[in-house]
Order: structure tokens, then C-alpha cells, then sequence
């Protein structure tokens, strides 16, 4: 009959819809970290004689920075630590450097998967990688201060490692309230509660912080919408100083020359505003 035919076209497409779902499901839960980060490997990007090598191992090769210090390693008085946006080759990220002034360094390593670092990115391998990073400049460079910039995804790593560490710092750009907000727009038919590992719940280890804190935006941002930076923002343990650079959106804030004036001024004053050790 007729109406028992279009029942099984029905079902079989029922079937079918719910197959895909469940194998799209799949890919999420058993690929998320490499979606999340956006791994993959990207063409190299030279640098010159102002940048000296980073690296450590890890499961599956070696994870690989850089440090900027075109002064000299005596010279260098303030020390960004970067941590990159979604896909960011923090090797490309360096060609902005030259806003940074005299006694100004830049340091940053590309995240497991991503660029020229090996192994399989996850939230808890960016922490403990952005730790030993940041011991290692510790050593490397112990009369520099050192001061924390994270970008958008790079903000959950930013601020674990501020409630870990001490820092002279820290600046977030873009930054999120946590990853499960900002994915239920990317993917809002996926009970990612249930599914998602890496949610860089920023909220709560955003109470650990004691670091002098500044929060840059984008003017326009369709990536990380005003109200998951606002929520963060509105969480936040201590004073928090909140600029917009203008001109901006998600992509682009990183390549104007405002953002690095916004992150060098405010590197400055939280280290003349430190009180005096009688």
C-alpha cells in the first residue's frame, strides 16, 4: 500500500537523520581536541636572529616555542608569555612584535597539534605545557618580569596558569566566561555538556588570581559575543581594568598597533604601581 510505502521512506530517513547525528556526535567526542584547537600543521614562518628556540617533549614528539628578546637576554626588563588564539601560529603572531619597546620581550609556544608542535591538544596538556613553559623563562630570564597575554581560547590557558603561578600581569584578549557557553553557538545541537572535555571553565579559576588584570575587546566580535567576556568580566575576584580597541574585531585585534600599546602600558603601570619592599 501506498501509505505503508511513504511509513518506511519515513523511518529510513528517521534512520538515516539519526545515524548521522550519532556519527557527527562521535567525531565531536573522539576529535574534540583537535577541533577545539584547530590542530594541524601549517607552513613555516622564518624568524630572525632576535628569536631563540623553545622546546620539551611530550606523548607523540616535541611541543616548540619562542622567545623574542632583540636586546639581549641582559636587556630584557618585561616579558610577555603569549597563549595563541584557536589555530594561531604564534610564529605569525611574532611578526607584530616591532610595536614592543626597548627592554619589552615576547614569549610563546604553539599548542600540542598546532603549527610545528607535535602531540594531541587537550586543555589539561595546554596548562601543564604553558607551566613548564613559563618555569623555564623563570630560569632562563630571572631578572625580567614576566607578565601573562591570553588570546580567546588562549585566555582559559592564561588564567589557569595565573592561578597557578605568580605573575607581574595578566591581560586577556577576547576572553570567554567558558568554552561550553561559547561552543552551544557553534554547535547548538550537540548536548555538549555531556560531551565536551576541554570547557575552560574560566569562571571558576578565574577565583584563584591574584594578578593585576586588564580585559581588551574587540569593537566588533561574532566569535566570542560581549556577554561571555561580560559574565567573566562581571566574576572577577579583583578590580579588572576593561578597554575597547577600536577599529577591531576577533581576527584582527592582535595585528593593530593599539592592542600592544594597551598591553605594553598596562605591563608598565602594574609594575610602578607595586608597592615598594622597605
Amino acid at each position: 500500500m501506498p501509505s505503508n510505502k511513504a511509513a518506511r521512506i519515513a523511518l529510513s530517513a528517521s534512520a538515516a537523520a539519526i545515524g548521522s547525528i550519532a556519527a557527527y556526535w562521535t567525531l565531536l567526542a573522539t576529535r574534540q581536541g583537535h577541533i577545539l584547537f584547530n590542530a594541524r600543521k601549517l607552513p613555516v614562518v622564518p624568524l630572525s636572529d632576535d628569536f631563540s628556540t623553545y622546546s620539551h617533549t611530550v606523548p607523540g614528539g616535541m611541543v616548540r616555542g619562542y622567545v623574542y628578546h632583540p636586546q639581549g637576554e641582559e636587556a630584557l626588563q618585561d616579558l610577555f608569555i603569549y597563549f595563541a588564539g584557536r589555530g594561531e601560529d604564534v610564529r605569525a603572531t611574532a611578526r607584530t612584535l616591532h610595536w614592543l619597546p626597548e627592554g619589552f620581550g615576547f614569549a610563546a609556544v604553539n599548542y600540542r597539534g598546532v603549527a610545528d608542535s607535535q602531540g594531541h591538544p587537550s586543555e589539561i596538556a595546554s596548562v601543564q605545557d604553558a607551566s613548564q613553559f613559563a618555569r623555564h623563562l623563570r630560569k632562563a630570564f630571572p631578572h625580567a618580569r614576566l607578565h601573562v597575554v591570553g588570546r580567546s581560547l588562549g585566555t582559559g590557558v592564561a588564567i589557569q596558569l595565573a592561578a597557578r603561578q605568580d605573575f607581574a600581569s595578566l591581560q586577556l584578549v577576547t576572553p570567554y566566561d567558558s568554552m561550553l557557553e561559547v561552543a552551544k553557538k557553534r554547535f547548538p545541537l550537540v548536548p555538549l555538556a555531556l560531551l565536551l572535555r576541554h570547557q575552560f571553565n574560566s569562571l571558576e579559576h578565574c577565583k584563584e588570581v591574584a594578578a593585576k588584570t586588564q580585559v581588551l575587546l574587540a569593537e566588533s566580535d561574532d566569535v566570542v559575543l560581549p556577554e561571555r567576556s561580560q559574565k567573566l568580566i562581571a566574576a572577577w575576584p579583583t578590580p579588572v581594568s576593561v578597554q575597547t580597541v577600536p577599529a577591531s574585531d576577533h581576527h584582527s585585534i592582535m595585528d593593530l598597533e593599539a592592542t600592544w600599546l594597551h598591553l605594553v602600558d598596562f605591563a608598565l603601570t602594574s609594575v610602578l604601581s607595586e608597592p615598594k619592599v622597605a
